[in-house]
């Protein structure tokens, strides 16, 4: 059975105030229901291999600590030049 939106909407104009209270009820408890379940769905996290290779060349052969020294020798500099 299918009714289109313009008989259902005929139909609803010839409801009494109470009735037509209680389908603006059942829609509101309805579209939140399915708010919710779209805002419950778990977006997908990304896992650490998803990032293998997004960034070959930084370190290019360097110690971590190394290259966190010296990204922070320029910052240093750059603050004393201001």
């Amino acid at each position: 059975m299918s009714l289109s939106i313009e008989s259902v909407i005929s139909e609803i104009e010839q409801l009494s105030l109470i009735e037509k209270m209680g389908i603006l009820e059942y829609l509101v408890k309805e579209i939140k229901q399915s708010v919710e379940a779209v805002a419950v769905t778990p977006k997908p996290k990304y896992k650490v291999t998803d990032f293998h290779g997004i960034a070959p060349n930084l370190l290019a052969g360097k110690d971590a600590q190394e290259l966190v020294n010296q990204m922070r020798d320029e910052w240093e500099e750059r603050e004393e030049r201001r």
